[in-house]
């Protein structure tokens, strides 16, 4: 009996410490004035995408994207919500879809604002980095700049040759009131960086494009077309070639984040560095035909001297065979060849 109950104390000395270090991994938390489910998740658990399971283990948030300051919130250690399983995300109900009443406006704490939806990727970075395309697609070229430099940037002024084919006719162009052949036309100014090979199998894999800047033509100057620099990412050079212009949004953060079942390597970098880190744009070796979208977010792998996770991609941009991706973390440099996909 003496020995029975010993044991049984023994046991619950143990388990109320069990307990003790599961809670002190959790901790309890006010929202303040802005918060968002998402920021908190950033804040706390070093994890945006966390988010739904936080709103998961806290059923008195009615409404994600409404919530109180002075709400007190439980959050569990990330290993716990990483362990939890993925659950369905709870609908918000009916009644809190209504437009609040105006009783309800005189209230001492008010709702917080919608979640702000957010870019995977700064707009300037998305249009610069660029692409992997089968052929090099100028249309066009800068011809030279009145002061004769080789590089010029942001407001200089260039002139550019445009192919014969494009009449008063062509949608391509706007011709001003004095029937000049071009007027306020923009265009990306592009550049044919390299041949990409894969860095595993030695394939070609097409031209790096990347484009330099943004110029707009204002006119004409004797029989050359004349043309100012509106944007530039990087030194704008003569000889760099020329795309029309459109409009170009970057990509917002997906409400569900996919992580589909596909693999493959990385194969060149933005800046054609070796080896990259967190927010450099890489490029992959599959693309739209592969099944992959703009939002996916895959894991890079170390494959020596055993596969394991080293960092975080996301899908920023998509050609039929090949795609564009941001590094969200890594825990070491990573590199042109590392493998990518599922852990």
């Amino acid at each position: 009996m003496k020995k029975t109950l010993i044991c049984s104390l023994v046991f619950f000395i143990f388990f109320m410490w069990s307990l003790n270090a599961q809670v002190s991994a959790s901790e309890e938390y006010i929202v303040e004035k802005n918060d968002t489910l998402w920021d908190i998740s950033s804040r706390k658990l070093d994890d945006y995408f966390l988010w739904p399971k936080l709103w998961n283990v806290n059923p008195h948030i009615e409404n994600p994207d409404l919530i109180y300051p002075g709400t007190k919130i439980f959050i569990p250690s990330r290993e716990e919500l990483m362990h939890i399983p993925a659950l369905p995300t709870r609908e918000i109900p009916a009644a809190r879809k209504q437009k609040i009443k105006k009783s309800e406006s005189k209230s001492v704490w008010k709702y917080a604002p919608v979640m702000e939806k957010k870019h995977i990727i700064d707009k300037s970075l998305f249009i610069a980095s660029g692409w992997i395309a089968d052929t090099y697609p100028s249309i066009g070229e800068i011809l030279s700049s009145p002061t004769n430099q080789q590089m010029t940037s942001k407001n200089d002024i260039v002139y550019i040759k445009l192919p014969e084919s494009l009449s008063p006719e062509d949608p391509a162009l706007i011709l001003s009131a004095n029937e000049d052949p071009v007027s306020k036309k923009r265009f990306f100014v592009i550049r044919d960086i390299k041949i990409v090979k894969h860095p595993v199998s030695g394939k070609k894999i097409g031209h790096q494009i990347r484009i330099a800047g943004i110029l707009e033509v204002i006119g004409m100057d004797e029989n050359l077309i004349k043309a100012k620099i509106t944007d530039s990412f990087e030194d704008v050079r003569i000889g760099d070639g020329l795309l029309p212009y459109q409009e170009l949004e970057a990509p917002l953060i997906p409400e569900t984040v996919r992580t589909p079942n596909n693999q493959g390597y990385i194969i060149e970098s933005h800046m054609n560095s070796f080896l990259v880190s967190k927010g450099n744009v890489v490029f992959l070796d599959k693309g739209e035909n592969d099944g992959l979208k703009v939002g996916d977010v895959f894991t890079v792998l170390r494959e020596q001297p055993a596969e394991s996770p080293i960092g975080k991609i996301q899908i920023v941009s998509l050609q039929p065979s090949t795609s564009g991706a941001v590094i969200l973390q890594n825990f070491q440099e990573l590199k042109i060849g590392s493998k990518w996909g599922q852990p």
